[in-house]
């Protein structure tokens, strides 16, 4: 028989044991399902280095405060999950970090979810030190988030997050429902890396709540972030809930803004917005109320209307839960602007989508607008008797300005972690919340501005890409938004039939194919995965490309996603007369052709008359990121450049820049371009055209064709070309006030047209004639020298 004490020490001596934590290594998926079912506090599962491909992984448990149940990397950055991988975690007192998310997508909604059901949901947990790069969905369209955080007391932090290509926010906060208000969250020292145009809405790097739910509070702290090149569309951040606090977060040229979407009583505090003069780069957007905007830097940032350094919009009349609620209670004090090219903005909105509910009891106060690059400090889109102004210095081009009341006070010239702003010794109007500068510093004596003096060390250390995200991942984390090609080989292609094909398959990233003169055919579509350039060997002769081909439809070039295709000195014959014709010269791939470009440089293309065919196809869910087209003559063809398979009418398009210079359409059965964006989104730059010194002749066989078939895009300039020979009863309409027609020459053909705003100026219809065998102007022409810069009307 055993002694009782016996017992009773043996039991405790398996007490002892399993109170000590266990760390378990895995090196498979089932050894991962078996050891994390019965992790206690303290336990640790560890995966093990290496490529985990195809593996959905579920952290649930029950730790402590001081003993986490933890899913770490056997070394940090270096277990790469891949394929279709993912993972979910619910329970207390998680963590998880190590992690890279790489080379793949998920297969579910989220990449990494703070829930593992509809009801299962983590708490005091935390994502630390993890990296998701480029782990996009095939399908742009196809929509999924990267993290997704429920419940509460969580946190995300030292994470890289970079280059989202697929519709969904990066990162999402999701109070909707009893356990996650009030959930007080904390997002931290996290970096945001490029996020390249979507084109569509739905790119946020960070939204917290959604339109339904932005009445319920979230109480969500996003403190200390580096946000580097965010792009995906004008909300970088994107609020949707109440009682948020948006703090000492850094955004570095950001073609968007912070953006109080929805959701009231918002704190938006110690920020820096650095434009550095970048095209689009915003500060803040208001909407709702009772927010407090106090102490932040805004930098060199060249976004207007709603990407303005500070914009307030107009509301909607008893708006819905997704619309425009009025603008109340706003405090906007101790801020500072330093050479922004549109730094303030009231009434955005005004006349469109019913928005004529002006702001109300909204109070600037103390800020310090030194913008000596600009004249008008101030754009009033509607009344502000609702805004009142008090206690700003306001410097501009002319020097002190009075927009507004403003005070005459010192602006200091000094540079703050590398960034050249002011800062005034000019008396503030004391306010009790703002005790510190943007710096951290004391406010002693009150002074406009953020910034308190010129001479104390910062107490805040300023986000940027050296103190946010994980240390180990900053030299090998890629930009997504370099637009460079890298530099690569040269490499000579004989004249010959699939010559070219095996050239282009075996090139590199950057590489240029020097063509030999003579005729390179091709026995199928050459699909371009890569950056790569097509360079005639001869200045003088243009190497011919020719298809043919066995089978219906086909087309010379199908462009990939993130690649660049260039060709210069290049001809292209589409022999329509073949027996199996090309149908398209160039065309996008069908799935999740994104941020591609397609560039032409003295390239003549011609006959590809397939019915439905054309030079260009762009077919849906595909995006270019631009579209150039210089010193060319694309003739005889059916269709041109058809960018208009987006037509759900929900503002997408299919390429962002699209730029025609020194180029002749010619002999065109229908449109030379057709470029549609349907729907009134306003998240996104809604594309961009510029045609300039060029030649439309004989577009449009019929008065039911148009030369250049617009549809909604946002940014058109169209200068110093020549409309000659068409039968169509509209040549080019243009809508909105960003659309434009200047200095062009209308020649046997309709007259543009103009809508909301657009404008049209300097037209003439001289009668155009082209030297023989050209389209230069003839030496007698009335065009010549009348362009804007001094050249001739049509080519240069």
């Amino acid at each position: 028989m055993i002694a009782k004490s016996k017992i009773l020490i043996s039991l405790a001596f398996l007490l002892c044991i399993n109170a000590f934590p266990i760390t378990y290594k895995v090196g498979n998926l089932e050894e991962y399902k078996q050891k994390s079912k019965s992790l206690q506090a303290g336990d640790t599962v560890m995966l093990a280095n290496g490529v985990w491909n195809d593996v959905q992984l579920v952290l649930k448990g029950n730790g402590e405060s001081g003993k986490q149940i933890s899913l770490v990397a056997e070394t940090p950055g270096k277990v790469f999950l891949q394929g279709k991988s993912c993972l979910n975690l619910s329970g207390n007192w998680l963590n998880v970090s190590g992690l890279i998310f790489k080379n793949g997508y998920t297969p579910k909604e989220v990449v990494i979810d703070f829930r593992t059901s509809s009801k299962d949901y983590a708490y005091n947990s935390v994502v630390s030190n993890c990296v998701i790069d480029k782990f996009n969905q095939p399908v742009k369209d196809s929509m999924d988030h990267w993290i997704g955080i429920w419940g509460k007391k969580n946190r995300v932090e030292y994470c890289y997050l970079g280059g989202k290509s697929n519709e969904g926010t990066t990162l999402v906060v999701w109070p909707n429902d009893s356990n996650s208000i009030n959930n007080g969250h904390l997002i931290y020292r996290n970096y945001f890396g490029a996020r390249p145009r979507l084109g569509a809405n739905g790119g946020e790097s960070i939204r917290i709540g959604t339109s339904q739910v932005c009445h319920l509070s979230s109480g969500t702290i996003v403190d200390g972030n580096y946000f580097e090149h965010c792009n995906g569309e004008v909300e970088v951040i994107s609020n949707k809930s109440c009682d948020n606090i948006l703090v000492n977060n850094t955004f570095f040229e950001c073609e968007g803004s912070l953006v109080l979407r929805h959701g009231n009583n918002i704190t938006v505090s110690g920020n820096w917005f650095i434009g550095n003069g970048k095209p689009y780069t915003g500060g803040v957007r208001v909407i709702n109320e009772g927010h407090k905007i106090y102490n932040n830097f805004f930098y060199k940032l060249a976004g207007e209307d709603f990407r303005s350094g500070l914009t307030i919009m107009n509301a909607i009349p008893d708006s819905p839960p997704n619309g425009y609620a009025p603008v109340k209670n706003v405090l906007f004090a101790n801020n500072t602007f330093y050479d922004c090219a549109f730094p303030w903005a009231f009434g955005v909105g005004f006349g469109e989508r019913n928005r004529t509910v002006k702001p109300e009891s909204t109070l600037l106060l103390n800020n310090l607008v030194y913008c000596t690059n600009t004249k008008e400090l101030v754009k009033f889109y509607d009344q502000t008797d609702g805004v009142r102004f008090d206690n700003n210095i306001m410097v501009n081009s002319a020097g002190n300005s009075s927009d507004k009341g403003a005070i005459a006070g010192d602006a200091n010239k000094t540079t703050i972690n590398g960034f050249p702003t002011v800062y005034s010794t000019t008396k503030a109007k004391k306010l009790p919340f703002v005790k510190y500068d943007i710096l951290g510093q004391l406010r002693g004596k009150a002074v406009i501005g953020a910034f308190q003096n010129n001479g104390e060390k910062p107490v805040l250390e300023y986000a940027s890409a050296a103190n946010c995200g994980p240390a180990w991942y900053k030299a090998s984390a890629e930009n997504a938004e370099k637009k460079l090609t890298p530099a690569g080989k040269t490499i000579t292609v004989a004249s010959g039939t699939d010559v070219l094909t095996q050239a282009l398959k075996k090139a590199g990233n950057g590489d240029v194919l020097l063509l030999s003169a003579g005729e390179h055919i091709i026995t199928n579509k050459l699909s371009v995965n890569k950056s790569v350039t097509l360079k005639s060997a001869d200045a003088n002769q243009k190497p011919l490309i020719k298809l043919k081909s066995s089978r219906e439809n086909n087309s010379f070039f199908e462009i990939g996603a993130n690649a660049r295709l260039s060709l210069a000195g290049i001809a292209i014959n589409g022999e329509s007369k073949a027996q199996f014709p090309a149908k398209y010269v160039f065309a996008s791939g069908k799935e999740g052709a994104v941020n591609y470009a397609l560039h032409l440089n003295n390239c003549e293309i011609y006959d590809v008359k397939v019915a439905t065919g054309g030079i260009f196809k762009a077919y849906k869910t595909s995006y270019a990121d631009s579209i150039v087209i210089k010193n060319s003559v694309l003739r005889d063809s059916y269709r041109g450049i058809s960018l208009a398979d987006e037509k759900d009418d929900i503002g997408k398009y299919n390429a962002e820049n699209v730029i025609i210079d020194n180029t002749v359409f010619s002999n065109i059965e229908q449109f030379a371009i057709e470029y549609y964006r349907g729907g009134n989104d306003e998240s996104t730059l809604g594309g961009l055209l510029i045609i300039d010194h060029c030649v439309f002749d004989n577009v449009g066989v019929d008065e039911k064709q148009t030369i250049i078939k617009l549809t909604r895009i946002v940014n058109v300039a169209i200068s110093n070309s020549i409309f000659a020979n068409s039968m169509v009863k509209t040549s080019v309409r243009l809508y909105g006030n960003k659309n434009s027609l200047t200095n062009c020459c209308f020649s046997t053909c309709a007259d543009p047209k103009a809508e909301s705003g657009a404008t049209i100026s300097k037209v003439n219809h001289e009668s155009v004639k082209f030297e023989k065998k050209s389209f230069n102007l003839d030496k007698k022409s009335k065009l010549k020298g009348l362009a804007t810069d001094g050249g001739n009307i049509g080519l240069k």
